[in-house]
Formats: C-alpha cells, sequence, structure tokens
C-alpha cells in the first residue's frame, strides 16, 4: 500500500499542469455549471413521481378493467377514494404490489451498473477531461425519458422501460454526473473556505431545483398526463447537454492516462479504509464510510417507496398533493439545514448538528410508519426538520481527512458506496413494503428508522474517537488553505449531493 499511496504526489503534480491557466474570473464557469444542475436535476428527479404514478394508473386500470386512461390523462379520481369495500381494498393491495415489483426492477437497472463505473472513473477524470463526464449521464437520461415515452405513446409492456433505464445505469447516472459538478468545482475553486457551509449551499441549489421539478410535474400530471412532462423534462435535458458542448469551457487538458489497469485505480479509491497507521485514523475512516453507508440505505429505501405510500390507503393522493408534498418537505428541510449549520455551527460542533439530525430523521420515520391522516404526513417533514445536514457533514468529515491530491480518490469512493448501498436499501425496502402492503404498509418506515439509529449510534462514535487525535481534527482546515492557494492547487471545495431521487 505504500507504494500506491506515494503515487498521489506525483499525479497531482500532473493534474496542476493538465489544468488550464485559471482566468482572473470564474463568475462564468460557476454561473453555468449551476444551471447544467439545476437544469439536470429538475429533469432528471422529476422521472421519480412520473415513473412511479404512471406505472401505478397503468396496474389500476389492469386490476380494475379501466381502459387505457392512464397513458393519457389523469383527470379521474384514484379508484381507492371511490370504493371502501373489501373487494377494492384488495385491488388496492394488488396494484400496489405490482407497482413495487416495477419499481424494484428499475432500481436495479438504475442503481448496479453504476457501481462499476463509479469505482474508477474520479481516478481517470483528471486525464479524460471534464465534459464528457457531464454529458454522458445527460444521454443516458435521455435514453431513459424516450423510452418512457414511447411506452406512453404507443402504450408498451412496462418491461420497455428497462432499456432505457439500464442505459441510463451504464452512462454513469446521477453518481457521475454530481462527481463531474466536483471536479468542475475543484478546477474553479480557488480556496476550500468553508467546507461544510459550501456543501449545503450546493445541496439547496439542487434542493430548489428537485422542488421546482415536483410542483411542475404534479401539476403537469394533472392537467396534460404523462406524456406531455415527459417531453418537457427530455427538452430540459437537451438544453443542459447544449449548455455543456457549446458554453462550459473545458479545464482539463485530455493527456494520456499513463496506467490503465483498474487496480491501481481501485487500491487509490479505497486505500483509505485499509491503509495501515499506528494511529486511530484508518478506524475514523471506516467507521465515517459506515454512517454515510447506513444513510445511504436507509434514505434510498425512503425515497423508493414514499410516493407509492402516498398514492395508497388511507391517503390516495393525487399528482398535485404528492408534488406539494415533495416540494413542501424539500425546501423546508433545505431552509432548516441552512440555518442549523449557519446559526448552530457556531455554538456546537457541527458533528453533533448530524447526530441531531439523525434522531430527528428517525423520529419522522416513526411518525410516517404510524400515520394515519394526511395531517399525520405534512406534520413528518417538521419533525425531521434539519436532518438534511446529516449527509453533508458526513461527506465534509471524510472530504477534510484527506489531502488535495486525494480528493478524486475519496469521492469516487463515497459515490461507490452511495451508489452501492442505494441498490441495497432500494431492493431491501421495496421488497419488504411489497410483503407488508397488506399488512401493516408503514411497518418499512419502522425498519428504515432502525437503521438510521445505528447511523447515529455510530456517528456518535466518530465523535467520540476523533478528538483523541487532534492532527486530524476532521473540520481543521486542509493544508491548501493555510496558504493562499495559487493556480496549481487542485481543490475540491463545493461538493453537490444527490438526493438520491431517481425513479427508485
Amino acid at each position: 500500500m505504500d507504494s500506491v499511496q506515494e503515487q498521489p504526489n506525483v499525479k497531482s503534480q500532473e493534474t496542476a499542469s493538465n489544468v488550464h491557466d485559471k482566468p482572473k474570473s470564474y463568475i462564468k464557469e460557476r454561473v453555468i455549471s449551476s444551471v447544467v444542475l439545476m437544469l439536470f436535476t429538475c429533469a432528471n428527479n422529476s422521472s421519480v413521481p412520473l415513473f412511479t404514478q404512471y406505472i401505478h394508473s397503468r396496474y389500476e386500470d389492469v386490476y380494475s378493467n379501466g381502459t387505457h386512461s392512464s397513458s393519457i390523462s389523469t383527470n379521474k379520481q384514484s379508484s381507492c377514494l371511490a370504493n371502501a369495500s373489501e373487494e377494492a381494498v384488495e385491488v388496492e393491495v394488488r396494484v400496489q404490489q405490482s407497482t413495487s415489483f416495477e419499481i424494484l426492477k428499475l432500481c436495479l437497472c438504475f442503481q448496479i451498473p453504476p457501481v462499476i463505473v463509479n469505482m474508477v472513473v474520479g481516478s481517470y477524470s483528471d486525464h479524460i477531461g471534464r465534459k464528457l463526464l457531464f454529458v454522458l449521464p445527460m444521454l443516458g437520461c435521455t435514453c431513459k425519458y424516450v423510452g418512457f415515452i414511447l411506452v406512453i405513446k404507443y402504450h408498451l409492456n412496462l418491461n420497455f422501460l428497462l432499456i432505457g433505464t439500464l442505459l441510463e445505469g451504464f452512462s454513469g447516472s446521477t453518481s457521475t454526473f454530481l462527481l463531474a459538478n466536483m471536479a468542475y468545482a475543484a478546477d474553479v475553486t480557488k480556496t476550500h473556505a468553508t467546507r461544510t457551509f459550501a456543501i449545503v449551499m450546493t445541496d439547496s441549489s439542487v434542493s430548489i431545483a428537485i422542488a421546482l421539478g415536483q410542483v411542475m410535474t404534479g401539476f403537469l400530471i394533472e392537467k396534460l398526463g404523462y406524456f406531455y412532462p415527459s417531453v418537457i423534462n427530455t427538452a430540459l435535458i437537451l438544453l443542459a447537454t447544449a449548455i455543456v458542448i457549446f458554453g462550459l469551457t473545458e479545464t482539463v487538458k485530455k493527456t494520456e492516462v499513463k496506467e490503465l489497469s483498474p487496480v491501481v485505480h481501485l487500491k487509490k479509491v479505497f486505500g483509505f479504509y485499509v491503509n495501515k497507521s499506528g494511529d486511530n485514523k484508518r478506524s475514523i475512516f471506516i467507521a465515517s464510510v459506515i454512517v454515510f453507508a447506513l444513510l445511504s440505505i436507509g434514505l434510498n429505501g425512503k425515497g423508493a417507496i414514499e410516493i407509492l405510500y402516498q398514492l395508497g390507503r388511507p391517503f390516495c393522493w393525487d399528482p398535485v398533493k404528492i408534488g406539494y408534498y415533495g416540494a413542501y418537505s424539500t425546501v423546508f428541510m433545505t431552509i432548516s439545514g441552512l440555518v442549523a449549520i449557519k446559526l448552530g455551527s457556531a455554538c456546537v460542533r457541527v458533528e453533533i448538528l448530524s447526530v441531531t439530525g439523525m434522531f430527528l430523521l428517525m423520529g419522522s420515520l416513526i411518525l410516517q410508519g404510524l400515520a394515519s391522516t394526511d395531517a399525520m404526513l405534512y406534520s413528518v417533514p417538521f419533525v425531521a426538520s434539519i436532518s438534511s445536514v446529516s449527509i453533508p457533514v458526513t461527506r465534509s468529515v471524510l472530504s477534510s481527512m484527506v489531502e488535495a491530491h486525494e480528493q478524486g480518490a475519496i469521492f469516487s469512493s463515497m459515490a461507490t458506496v452511495e451508489t452501492l448501498c442505494g441498490a441495497i436499501g432500494s431492493t431491501a425496502f421495496v421488497s419488504l413494503y411489497r410483503a407488508t402492503v397488506g399488512t401493516m404498509r408503514g411497518m418499512t418506515f419502522l425498519v428504515i428508522a432502525a437503521v438510521v439509529f445505528m447511523a447515529a449510534i455510530m456517528k456518535i462514535v466518530v465523535i467520540v474517537k476523533s478528538p483523541r487525535q487532534p492532527s486530524y481534527d476532521i473540520f481543521q482546515s486542509p493544508p491548501e488553505d493555510q496558504k493562499a492557494q495559487t493556480p496549481d492547487h487542485n481543490q475540491y471545495g463545493t461538493i453537490p449531493k444527490g438526493e438520491n431521487n431517481t425513479p427508485c
């Protein structure tokens, strides 16, 4: 491992030479990359309500002997409100089970391929250029929407959705797109600044885009059905792609990749967790990545079933209600997280805020699992409040513990863990929901709360262990920030985080 650890120093010098001489102003690059991020996030995350509600509507038609109206419009009232008989309840349970099975298949197609891609893509990104990492996921997302549009237009078998989703998965999907944003942010950022607040601020812009997409999608589904929202989202993705190709400045000169063996790149990505040292730094790394993994499992599981849960009894929400709730939940929790980080960090360590957020998230999941009225469900984001800081703080912990030349490797590591755990969480909790929807459909949220509780306990271990090594103060400014950075420093300043809002 020692030989592997020496290589980043050489690569750091190569990377510095690969990056163009930075201009005096980075406003143009930052604005364009932010616009691209907002467009992609808004369009891509809108596929969650679109796919879930369309599939649910298709199965309502099947089990209710209905027409193909689901492919055109959703003006009809949900069947779960129209009839409360025992037969109607049984039909609604079968609809939920069939829909959850289709979502499970989409999850596997969407989340398994990026695990392979993300293992090495971060380490290669300094040679192949940033634009390619932006464009590939957007083309994959376009394929997903084209497949969806064809299924709606011609009322094809739902299995055709798997083709476009699988193509998106092999493009690297959301995780690769976010990794491209991390690398590009590093190229156009001079200093580290306040890492945690920068991460949360970037998360906030992503959250706003998600909220806008959810509200827009809810209204469009209600008024126009599923076809036209899909066309609009495809247009947004193509617009973002054109902006990247013609408007985004390439910050890296393409060079030959000297080491093609993926083994070397895998060692760089995962060497943090196996490198032997005489202190507890490795144990903090491992504990932190376990926290990150558990949160990813829980949040992906929650995202996979939340809309399906709202469509079923006793809520029977329509697309507009689902859109409103998604926007309200996202915006409220984002604002709460920003306020907590900005004001609370002056009084307590941000790690304490992170643990508090996890316990609040656990409470909100219990409430969500036991909810029986709309009012109880609307109070879930209020209880969760500052839980949105938990993952950004964990990212910041891992990022702050490594040197500047190791940032690409640590981000690839997190992307791989997040994608793999997303697949595990989606598969496990969608399967659990499918098995318990006829008995206690809220059981899945209670189990997710137990996973979050384990993450909180592990986080407490990190807090207790980290102060014992002052040199590894997890929020100490890295060396490159203690001196005014020159254009030769390649620092990953702002880190956009995926909300794990995928078709899963």
